[in-house]
Parts: structure tokens; C-alpha cells; sequence
């Protein structure tokens, strides 16, 4: 769900400092769907806060998620001890960059969270309001410091035990990941093909959930796996493995292999695509676009420069709504008919 689009009138990449400090000229409460979060310097410290905006994320992870706004105004109790909040933010003095808040909040949250977007909104340097959007998880119930948190009547709370049983029934499938690390490419110059080896990584996020029958799949457009070459479908790759544990991934290597006249044909960019599921985790995909216009210009040993991480470990329902695709569009294009 888009909550930014729904809280802001415009969803949260597209977001602006002024559009929050324009938020809150009116005032506001807090609600199941939104928290806020000031910060006080004089009473703490960045390490201190960052604790209660990770209690909030974990308790909409927990529930039906939400918007966290760090930076907020101080909350200022009415007559009915309700906190209101209006006027002057309460911004952030220290700069985080994006990854420093993701890696802060997945090393604290147990099982490890998915569906978390983040944004730096910037008046200055002594001047920052971080928003996070969640996603409500599929792999809840989550806890940080050692406690689970969910939403009741506006307010992040840690959950009753009837409740965590509740959410504990609910985890039918583990959080299975996959990924590619791109390790090395060079131009085959006697056959004019492009070699492009990688390491694909599976990781099982759930600590307590095995998964077993782990299946992926590789798509390469255009190109061919070189495992693949002599087979009817060299573009594809697929398979099978028996139980994925927590803690210890399972990695395969692969080489991409295309002609210099199918990059041409493709002005330049090749995709390679990874689908991972299980028995009972849903399917991902993750997705990656080579460029190839500047090949020459790179260390064979060092890829960073050819490879754009499009998407990664998006479900593939998802993606599929992303696309636009229905019931009725699929058995359009697979029956020539809608029943």
C-alpha cells in the first residue's frame, strides 16, 4: 500500500522537507497508520532515538504498517492526555546516509524485515527528517529488544501474549532470498562474445523455518547461460534444492554469455532475472540490467560499473500488479479467451 500517497497526496520518493514542515501547520495525532518521532538532543542522543523508531517499525510490521516521520514536532498533550503535534519540526542534527538506517533497523529486527522504504529529506546539514514507509510483513510476528510490538489505539505497545500466539499461527512460509553477485566480465574477442560470471546466493531470513524443494530460475535477455548453451532453451537456467537453513546460504556460479551483435541489437544492455521460491514461500524476483556501453573502460575484476540493480526479492504478486496483470488478462494470454 502506498501510505505516503495516501497521508501526503504524493507518494514518498516524492517528498520534500517542506512538504513535512507544510504537514504539520495543522495539527495532528497519531493514528494506526502514522507515528511521530521528535528529536531531542538534550535528552538523549541519535543511538538512543533511533531505538523507539525501530519499535515503531517493528510494531506496523506487526500490524497493518504505516508512516514513521523522525523529525517531528514535540508531541504536546491536550486535555484528554492525547498528543497533538504542530509547528516547528524537531529535526535530526546528524546526517545518516540510507544504507546506515536500513542495516540499523534489519540488524535489529528479528526475523530480518522486508517491505521497508526509507527517505532523507535535507533542510542542512544539522537538519533531517528520515520517513519511513512499512509495509505490513508477511513473515510477522518481529521483535526487537527482545520484545514484540504491534499498534493498538494509535500507539506503538508491546503485543499481549493472546496476541503473539495469534500472530505466530499466522507464519505459514519462511523469508527466502536470492541474489546475484556479479564477479568478473570480459570480451572473448575470437568469438566475439561478452562472458559474464556471477554467484548466485540464496539466504533463508527465518530463524526457526527451514525451507525445502528451494527452486530457482534464471532468464537472461538476450544471451544464454553457458551451462545452458547446448540445450533447446539456452536462455534459461533452473534448479532445485533440498532445505534451506537459516544461516548458512547456498551459492552456485553461473556464466552469462552473449554475442557483441546481440548487445548491439539491444542498444548496448542485456537483463539477467532471478525467480526463488520454495515449497511454502512465495515467489521473488530479482532483477539486473548490464550496460555494455562503456565495457571498455572497466576493471574485468571489478563490475561495479556494468551492473544496475533494477528490483530485488520483489514478490512476483507484486510485480505482476506493478505490470498491470489480472486473472482475466492472464487466461487471455494463455487460453486466447477469458471463461
Amino acid at each position: 500500500m502506498d501510505f505516503s500517497l495516501s497521508i501526503f497526496g504524493k507518494s514518498i520518493d516524492a517528498l520534500t522537507y517542506q512538504d513535512i514542515v507544510d504537514f504539520f501547520v495543522v495539527e495532528r495525532g497519531e493514528s494506526d497508520s502514522i507515528e511521530f518521532k521528535a528529536f531531542e538532543p538534550q535528552r538523549g542522543n541519535l543511538e538512543r532515538d533511533i531505538r523507539g523508531v525501530i519499535r515503531a517499525i517493528c510494531a506496523f510490521l506487526n500490524s497493518n504498517g504505516g508512516i514513521v516521520i523522525w523529525g517531528a514536532p514535540l508531541g504536546v498533550a491536550d486535555a484528554n492526555g492525547e498528543k497533538k503535534f504542530s509547528g516547528n519540526l524537531a529535526p535530526v542534527t546528524q546526517s545518516k546516509e540510507k544504507d546506515w538506517l536500513i542495516n540499523k533497523v534489519s540488524d535489529n529486527i528479528s526475523p530480518m524485515p522486508v517491505g521497508i522504504n526509507v527517505v532523507i529529506l535535507q533542510q542542512s546539514a544539522a537538519e533531517n527528517v528520515y520517513i519511513f514507509e512499512v509495509q505490513p510483513s508477511p513473515y510477522k510476528p518481529h521483535q526487537t529488544d527482545n520484545t514484540y510490538w504491534v499498534r493498538l489505539d494509535g500507539q506503538t505497545k508491546p503485543a499481549p501474549h493472546y496476541l503473539i500466539e495469534a500472530l505466530f499461527r499466522r507464519i505459514s512460509f519462511p523469508n527466502i532470498e536470492g541474489y546475484l553477485k556479479f564477479n568478473r566480465a570480459e570480451l572473448h574477442r575470437p568469438s566475439a562474445q561478452y562472458f559474464v560470471d556471477f554467484t548466485i546466493f540464496l539466504f533463508n531470513f527465518s530463524k526457526f523455518q527451514n525451507e525445502e524443494d528451494v527452486i530457482y530460475r534464471l532468464n537472461a535477455f538476450p544471451g544464454g547461460f553457458q551451462s545452458q548453451l547446448q540445450s533447446d532453451e539456452p536462455h534459461t537456467f533452473q534448479s532445485k534444492e533440498n532445505i534451506l537453513h537459516f544461516g548458512t546460504p547456498m551459492m552456485n556460479t553461473q556464466r552469462l554469455v552473449v554475442s557483441n551483435a546481440e548487445i548491439i541489437r539491444n542498444r548496448q544492455f542485456a537483463n539477467v532475472v532471478l525467480t526463488v521460491g520454495g515449497k511454502t514461500s512465495p515467489m521473488k524476483v530479482s532483477e539486473y540490467e548490464l550496460n555494455f556501453r562503456h565495457f571498455n573502460s572497466i576493471d574485468p575484476n571489478d563490475v561495479t560499473g556494468l551492473v544496475v540493480i533494477k528490483n530485488e526479492n520483489q514478490l512476483l504478486s507484486e510485480k505482476q500488479a506493478q505490470l498491470g496483470t489480472t486473472r482475466e488478462s492472464t487466461l487471455q494470454t494463455v487460453l486466447g479467451r477469458v471463461p
